[in-house]
């Protein structure tokens, strides 16, 4: 497969990954109609992640189940870290303010790329930076809205947003000795067994699941993890993780666009401009690639 292709692919890859992880709020709020709280929706998603994916491969046999790489370990641990810490983040912040810096992560992944692997950093990417974080800037509602930064949530949100940076990163390491399906199999596992420790008050209530909440969490479970996981991991490794992490900034404009299509949810025009910025920075990063020249 040649190189133009390959950028092809991976572009596809992030921008499709982006597409499902977008969908977690509307399987959120349909598990929280049921009187399920944020914490038995996280454990319910990786419960049915782990069996779904863990079947699969028990039948598929093409990896290993279970991944015997440390850095694959170590990638669980920021993976799991970064929803973690997001959490406490959104407790104590609201969500728009939350978002924004979180969606930092990819110009600190821009950051590890160049410090320690020396990877160029691009005219395109710098502006794709630059206008993706202005769209988040203006659909979080900063502009115009009283800004309120509590100290701990904002310690919060960053180190949310660094630890997905490092998993990001490490997928570049993990990328070359495990496939993505073990790779994100131990995800799943590793972050279940963290759910279930650390929001052990909430595990009773998964003994007493409807047909209904099951049938959500599995939706959740593939759509919100397994796909995205596997074509995050894909993508890394066809276009690396600056370019995939800046192209994941569009999960929210598609968040978005899901809740006005869907659910019926009105869009500012402060959020349509946002969403036009975040598409800008995408185009900024894929044009070229696309038309066959490079940066």
């Amino acid at each position: 497969m040649d190189e133009r292709k390959t950028q092809i692919i991976g572009y596809a890859f992030a921008v499709l990954q982006a597409v499902l992880y977008s969908t977690m709020g509307i399987f959120g709020k349909l598990l929280y109609a049921t009187g399920m709280d944020s914490q038995q929706a996280v454990i319910l998603r990786f419960i049915c992640s782990t069996v779904l994916l863990g079947a699969f491969m028990l039948v598929w046999r093409k990896e290993r189940l279970v991944s015997r790489d440390k850095a694959v370990y170590l990638q669980a641990v920021f993976y799991f870290m970064s929803a973690f810490l997001y959490f406490f983040a959104v407790e104590r912040m609201n969500a728009g303010i939350t978002t924004v810096f979180f969606y930092l992560y990819p110009a600190m992944v821009a950051a590890i790329n160049l410090g320690v692997f020396h990877e160029k950093l691009t005219v395109s990417v710098a502006v794709a930076l630059i206008l993706s974080i202005l769209g988040l800037v203006l659909i979080s509602g900063i502009v115009g809205g009283e800004l309120v930064l509590d100290p701990l949530g904002l310690v919060f949100a960053l180190a949310s947003a660094l630890s997905f940076a490092i998993y990001t990163v490490l997928i570049q390491v993990t990328g070359r000795t495990e496939g993505s399906f073990t790779v994100t199999f131990t995800l799943s596992w590793t972050s279940l067994l963290a759910s279930c420790i650390v929001f052990a008050p909430s595990v009773p209530a998964m003994l007493s699941l409807t047909t209904y909440q099951i049938a959500v969490g599995c939706t959740m479970a593939l759509a919100n993890t397994i796909l995205p996981v596997v074509l995050y991991i894909q993508a890394v490794k066809y276009i690396g993780g600056t370019k995939t992490s800046l192209i994941g900034i569009s999960e929210t404009p598609f968040s978005l666009l899901f809740a006005f299509l869907i659910l019926g949810e009105t869009i500012a025009f402060m959020e349509g401009v946002g969403i036009v910025l975040i598409i800008g920075g995408i185009v900024a990063i894929t044009v070229g690639p696309l038309l066959g020249k490079q940066d």
